[in-house]
Order: C-alpha cells, then structure tokens, then sequence
C-alpha cells in the first residue's frame, strides 16, 4: 500500500477511529440534523447517562439529555451558528437517566455523508477525570469528520517513523500542509537537538508499544515550520490495521499553561517574600507587646495555676493515700496470718491446708499486683506514655479466648455469654482492646450476684465497633455515673467491695487513644451496661 493513500484505507480508518475516541471523547454522538435523534453513541457516552449498552440511546431525542431542555428558537439558533461559524459549543448542565445533573461542554459540528445531513456532538465533563476504556466504531463515511474536528493535534506515523497523516488541529499547530509533511520523518517536528534521544525512545516504545504519557518527568518541545520551538505534552499510543502498525501521538500545545506556571512560581517567591517580611514585623510587634506586660500578672497568673496545680495534687494525695491505706490492708493481712498458720501446719496431714493458705497468699499478691499495674497505667496516661499499636486481628476470636480465661474467676453459677454480629476483622490496639474488656467483665463479676448472667456482645457495621458488657448486679445510680471515670472514685454501694476506682477511668483513657468512646446505662438494682464505640474509619 502506498504512503500516500494510507489515510484513505477503511481498516486503517476503523482502527484509527477506535484509537482517538478512545483517548479524546467522553461523549460522542451522530445526530440526525432533521430530526436530532441519537443514531450512534460511542459506550463511554452511554454510560456517561447511565445507559448499560449504547444501542439503549439510539433515537433518543439529544435536547432531551439537557437539564433544561431547549425550545425550538433556541434549537433553530444552534443551527444558524453552525452554518455561520462550523460549529457550536458552550457550557451546559445535562441530566443522566437516574436524574443525576452534571455540566459539560457541549461541542456540534455538521456534516454530510452521502444524501443525508448529520451532526457531530461531543460532551467533556467539565470535572471529568479521563479514562482510556472504552472503544469507538463507526462507519467508514463519519471517520473525516472524527478526526477533523479533534481539538487535540493527532500525528500518526508507521513503523519506519515516516508521517503517515496529521489531522488539521495538527497543521495549523505546526503551520505546515498535508503535502509537505506527508511520508517526511517524524523528527522534522522535533527539535534537531533532541534527534539522537528521540531515537533512543523510539526503540525503547517500539520494542514494548502501550498507550502512556510521553516524557514523564521531562520537559517536551516541537518545532514548527518557521523554526519556533514551544512545549508540548504528548500521550502516545498504538492501533494495527491488519497489515501494519501505526503509532498515534495526541500533541498538546502548553506554551500559555507552561507561562502561568512560570508566573505562579515567581508570585509564589513574591510572595513568600512579602510573608516573611509581615512575619518578622508582626513577631517584633508581638515581642515589643510582650515586654509591656506587667510582671505582677505574670506573677499574678502563675501564681494561680500553681494553686490550682497544688490544690489537685493534695486532693490527688489525699484520695490515693485513703485507699492505698485501705486496699493493700486486706491482701497484706491475709498474707501475713496465712504465713502465720503455715508455721503451725508440720506434717504431712497438714498438707491440704498449707495449700489453701498458699493459694490465699498467692491471690493477695495478685490481687497487690493489679492494684500496682492500675497505679503504673494511670502514670503512663498521665505522661503520654501508652503508644498505640494497631494491628489487624478476628474481634470474635479474640474476645471468645478472653471470655473463656476470666471464666475462672467468675462466681458460683454465674453465665457469661459472649455474642458476635457483622465482620470480624478491626484495626486496633489488642492489649489496649484486652485491658478495656478485661477490666469491664471482672467488674461485672465483681459487683453481681450468683447465679447471674453476664452478657458481652460485639458488633461491627458501616466501620464502627461497638462492644457493650451488661450484667444485673448492683447497678450505679444517676448521681454516680457523672463521676465514674474520675480516677479512685467509687460508687457510694461498692464502697464494701474492693477495688481502687481506677479502673473505668483507665477503660475510658484507651478507648479514647483508639478514637473510641465510652458509655453506661444503669439503674440501682437492675444491672449495668458498658458501651465502647470505635470508629474504625478514622484510624
């Protein structure tokens, strides 16, 4: 086939068609002019409204696809501008089937094929993001008028780098003729000083052809007819017509968009010229304003927060020191009087008891060692020193084992059972999460009765966790529940059972690390119920 009749081959057209709607158009339609019934939409078109399948528009009246559908005057006005001008555009809000608005530019040219009159429309989604997806067939008599009113210069060159066609976009781009370019070699438009790269990336694309951006990272020139170079940006790909491969460049000229740039960066070093110099002077300002502050209100303020600093730590003291006093009285006196009848047990009957008063004295020391834990926890949360450590684990997994360990501990007939709803898998801090359950049940064992069920559920929906331990123990009045994760604070009914008031306080600290809340719904007598909350989005 000769070069010169290679533009005029239909497969050399179909294929070349398929390629430019594929990178140019988001919506593109055939009109009839007469009647303006849709007769051919590419599929990005159609799915653009909607539409499964593009045969699913054919005969769809096109004014009908605008928001605000036009009149017949306005109509009529279009077509006059057409014939005057080529062509029509301007910014329009259209509608899709599901009646989602959204604005577009609106480009029709007219055209003939054969005896009828048609029209071209295309559609550019204002705040469109490009997807090179979908493909476009179309008869071989539309195939001019595609390439023709392309507002993007299209080069297309064989195997051999010889100019096979450039649309007239691309002429008056370059400022040449069809006739002067055609079977010339690429590099006449490319600078003389890039030549030798120019083949280096000719083999590497020709080698491994895909569709891409040209020159990632670069900055890309062309050379027009009178010798004037100007920047460009380039996206290449690769269509076959059956009997040979053709590559197609789709060249834009950036030389404004390539002087705003330049103009942004110099206002953008003005300006952060003028912020430096207002910093400086405002920080004098604000430094000279600082030395004019009376030192008595420095004094004065100081003074104050250090009272205040004061007032809390002695009530600090004081609380801690009561209930330290109290909670390490009784393991500490179990202690001692089981040390005190081991003495006396010394043969070998007396071994079930040694036993039991070992395992006493084993709980106490347990019993001062989670006491100790509560007062280092407290210390760390005070010092910023709990990091947090997610990781992704099974919350049903992971809540059943906890469950079944602290079912040792529980009271004579006491049930605990454990629920789980939605996906099972978090991204959260396990020993925190460990430490938060852990705490929440052993009170729920702690302050119900026998024979008593305990129920811990956990649910997972829309990225929210939330796990709630309710018991029917003693319950927390109305006046309580406002101090409850205040740290050694204890419910005026559970003053007789031991615990340091620490707990929740330490339960409420972790939950927040992990953009968790907490909360409680009781009533004396009836139970409690403790709700956590995680907010699995925003970790």
């Amino acid at each position: 086939m000769p070069l010169t009749n290679t533009h005029q081959n239909p497969d050399f057209q179909q294929a070349l068609l398929g390629q430019i709607s594929k990178n140019i158009f988001d919506f593109l339609a055939v009109l009839n002019k007469a009647d303006r019934k849709i007769v051919f939409v590419n599929e990005k078109g159609a799915t653009m409204f909607g539409y499964e399948k593009p045969a699913d528009m054919l005969d769809t009246y096109a004014p009908s696809l605008r928001k605000l559908v036009p009149e017949q005057t306005e109509l009529d006005e279009m077509l006059v501008e057409i014939t005057l001008n080529g062509f029509y555009t301007k910014e329009t809000e259209f509608i899709d089937k599901n009646g989602v608005p959204f604005w577009g530019q609106l480009h029709l040219h007219a055209f003939n094929s054969g005896n009828k009159e048609y029209l071209l429309m295309q559609i550019e989604k204002i705040d469109r993001v490009k997807h090179a997806e979908d493909r476009l067939k179309k008869e071989e008599n539309r195939f001019g008028a595609l390439v023709n009113y392309a507002s993007i210069g299209v080069v297309i060159v064989n195997q051999k780098q010889e100019i096979a066609l450039l649309n007239p976009f691309a002429l008056r781009l370059f400022g040449y003729t069809m006739e002067e370019l055609e079977g010339k070699r690429l590099d006449t438009l490319i600078p003389r000083r890039f030549h030798q790269k120019h083949e280096v990336h000719h083999k590497n694309y020709h080698e491994k052809p895909q569709s891409r951006p040209m020159g990632i990272g670069m900055d890309l020139f062309a050379v027009k007819k009178d010798g004037t170079e100007f920047p460009v940006e380039v996206s290449l790909g690769t269509f076959d017509t059956g009997n040979e491969t053709f590559a197609i460049a789709f060249v834009s000229d950036i030389t404004v968009r390539k002087k705003g740039e330049e103009q942004i960066i110099q206002l953008t070093v003005e300006l952060e010229a003028k912020v430096r110099e207002r910093t400086d002077a405002l920080a004098l300002t604000i430094s000279k304003l600082e030395q004019q502050i009376k030192e008595t209100e420095e004094v004065e303020a100081e003074l104050r927060k250090s009272l205040e600093k004061e007032k809390e730590l002695n009530e600090l003291k004081s609380r801690f020191v009561s209930m330290a006093s109290h909670e390490f009285r009784t393991p500490l006196s179990t202690v001692l009087s089981s040390i005190y009848l081991l003495q006396k047990y010394t043969s070998t009957e007396d071994q079930p008891k040694r036993e039991r008063h070992i395992e006493r004295i084993a709980s106490s020391v347990n019993m001062l060692t989670e006491i100790l834990n509560d007062f280092l926890s407290v210390g760390k949360i005070e010092e910023g020193k709990v990091g947090v450590k997610y990781s992704h684990f099974n919350i049903r997994e992971f809540v059943t084992a906890i469950v079944n360990d602290i079912h040792t501990i529980a009271k004579k007939g006491q049930k605990l059972a454990y629920h789980h709803t939605g996906d099972e898998k978090v991204w959260l801090d396990a020993s925190l999460v460990k430490h938060i359950v852990l705490n929440l049940v052993s009170n729920a064992i702690k302050f119900s009765p026998e024979e008593s069920e305990i129920l811990i559920e956990s649910t997972q929906a829309n990225q929210v966790l939330r796990m709630s331990v309710k018991d029917k123990g003693l319950g927390i009045s109305k006046e309580d529940q406002q101090h409850l994760f205040e740290r050694f604070f204890r419910g005026g009914n559970v003053t007789a059972i031991q615990g340091t008031g620490l707990g929740l306080h330490i339960v409420q600290k972790y939950a927040e690390l992990m953009n968790g809340q907490v909360t409680c719904k009781s009533e004396p007598g009836k139970g409690t119920e403790f709700i956590i909350s995680f907010d699995l989005k925003n970790q």
